[in-house]
This record gives structure tokens, sequence and C-alpha cells, in this order.
């Protein structure tokens, strides 16, 4: 796991994180609720650059336990030293930078493809976490030396996360009548 060290940096991802979407969602229900909500102040006007600048650090701040803990669940031998340490930080930092930089150019190719891999990338860690949560249920932890031995685990979270998924899509169509989400007007 990430030492203290590298705890301040990723606590003020999640911070910054849970600010702007908690503001986003105040604002979100004070334009749909007419006069009713009116009175609740909000810290700034919400915009999708924050969005993405925020929801990139928090991408990385979850990767940084996820990744570790995963590790460590999984695998007979884990190796001790930190997964991340300050220059591999900055270099995670400079590389989503740069992305973010690519996504604000609008360029549909950019944008085809990094919508391409946020959709994998969500699948992704769903299956990491269902397959955690997998091995755990079943007993399995630190049972596995070699990443094909993960197979019937992968498989248990890839199909956990679909069953997820296919829920929360059936929901959202019971609540809304529609597969396009929630009417706001």
């Amino acid at each position: 796991m990430p030492g203290w060290k590298l705890g301040a940096p990723l606590l003020l991802f999640l911070a910054a994180f849970a600010i702007d979407g908690s503001n986003s969602y105040l604002y979100l229900l004070k334009q749909t609720s007419g006069d009713a909500l009116a009175s609740i102040p909000n810290l700034y006007i919400p915009n999708n650059i924050l969005r993405l600048i925020t929801g990139s650090g928090m991408g990385i701040a979850l990767a940084s336990v996820l990744f570790p803990a995963f590790n460590q669940t999984v695998w007979q031998r884990t190796d001790p030293d930190r997964a991340l340490d300050i220059k591999k930080l900055g270099a995670l930092i400079g590389i989503i930078a740069l992305v973010d930089l690519l996504i604000l150019t609008d360029n549909p190719i950019i944008l085809y493809i990094v919508g391409i891999l946020s959709v994998l990338g969500v699948l992704g860690l769903l299956v990491i976490v269902f397959s955690m949560a997998w091995l755990m249920i079943m007993r399995q932890e630190n049972a596995f030396n070699r990443l094909r031995e993960m197979w019937m685990p992968f498989l248990a979270g890839t199909t956990l996360a679909f069953l997820m998924i296919t829920a929360i899509d059936l929901l959202r169509f019971t609540l809304t009548g529609t597969w396009g989400g929630f009417p706001l007007g």
C-alpha cells in the first residue's frame, strides 16, 4: 500500500473529487427541483474540465489502493516493496495530465478511443473487485502463482460484474421507462 508520504496527495485527490462531486450534485438538484432548494449555496458553478481533473485524480488514488490490494489477495508470494513511490506517482500524474489535455482537444478520434478505454477500464475494475471478493468468499486468498491459474476467479468476477451492470440497467429501465438514462426535464 502507499506509505504516508504518498497518502497525503492521494487523500487530496479523494477530497477534491468528493468536494467537486458533492458540489455538482447539489447544483444538479437545484436545477431540477425548481425553487425548493434555491437557498442551498454552491461553492462554484460545476464544469466538465474540473470534473475531468478531479475524476482523473480519483482514478490515480483508486488504482494506488486497488493494485496492491489485488496483489496481496491473489499471489502466494508478494513483493514487499511498495507498489508506488514518488517517482511513479509523478509519472502517473504526468501521463494522466497528458491524456486529459488530449481529451480537452475535443478530437473525435481521441474521444472515441478514450471512451472505449474508459468503458473497458470500468469493466476491468469491476472484474478485479469481484474476483477478489470471489477469492475471499471461496477462501482461496494467496493461492496463485501465475495469472493463467486465475481463470476461474476472473470468470466469476466477470460474471458478477455483468450481473451487476444488468441489474443496474434493469433498475434504471424500471424507474425511467427508458434505456437512455434519467430524464431531467
